[in-house]
């Protein structure tokens, strides 16, 4: 099924004010004015928010859905360099600093998205030290991302290291704990997995079916359960201090 690439506005009559408020886990939120700035877009599943290497007129936040941000080289191959969740932020550096976007930025959940143009972020900087401290917090949390992901990658012996370490990632960040195990809602395809782990979808899926078959996981639609986390955590060779408190 193809999936139109764009936005739709919000438009619902008597319903605009609600929509243009952040959600309750947005550092942004509690900034004086972001609302009068913000502009408010709904996005359905596989629109694209923005291009890597398209000109930045601002930046997006994320206020619901997720979306995942990655790379390609000149021939068309892929890397997903992470999956943003709401209330993050994509397109910071460019839009801070008016150069192109280093990534490409599209929904893998319908959701909505507040976009604040690059003259009226500034102006918010220039206003609000808070503001300051805000921006310097997500660009760590952004470069430790990049940096977990970049040790996933190039530190890790295997690729089925590599999809261990995915899934407990996945634990730390989605995970709910349930009768039958923690539970993951999937919303990647194993192509896009693949794309993380820097892998072909048929290594993913054999691996997959392996994890299933030793009882490390279970799967069932758009949900993975963990059910073995220790043998799942030897596998990724995870340190103590990253493992679910």
């Amino acid at each position: 099924m193809n999936v139109a690439i764009g936005a739709v506005a919000a438009t619902v009559p008597g319903d605009r004010q609600a929509l243009r408020v952040l959600p309750f886990n947005s550092p942004w939120r509690s900034i004086p004015g972001i609302d009068r700035v913000s502009r408010s877009r709904i996005y359905a599943k596989g629109a694209v928010v923005f291009h890597e290497g398209h000109a930045a007129r601002g930046i997006y936040i994320l206020s619901s859905g997720r979306a995942k941000v990655s790379i390609a080289s000149a021939d068309g191959k892929k890397l997903i360099i992470r999956i943003a969740r709401g209330g993050e932020v994509l397109g910071l550096y460019a839009g801070l600093t008016g150069r192109p976007f280093e990534a490409t930025a599209e929904m893998v959940e319908g959701g909505r998205v507040d976009f604040i143009s690059r003259p009226d972020l500034l102006d918010l900087l220039a206003h609000q030290q808070a503001f300051s401290m805000n921006l310097v917090e997500m660009f760590s949390r952004q470069f430790s991302d990049l940096v977990d992901h970049t040790r996933m990658l190039l530190l890790s012996e295997s690729a089925l290291e590599k999809l261990a370490r995915l899934i407990l990632r996945w634990d730390r960040e989605f995970g709910e704990r349930t009768s039958e195990g923690i539970r993951v809602r999937m919303v990647l395809t194993q192509e896009e997995i693949a794309q993380i782990i820097g892998a072909s979808r048929e290594t993913v899926t054999r691996l997959l079916s392996a994890l299933k078959r030793d009882q490390l996981i279970r799967v069932k639609r758009d949900s993975l359960w963990i059910r073995d986390y220790d043998a799942l955590a030897a596998l990724a060779q995870t340190p103590e201090t990253f493992r679910r408190s």
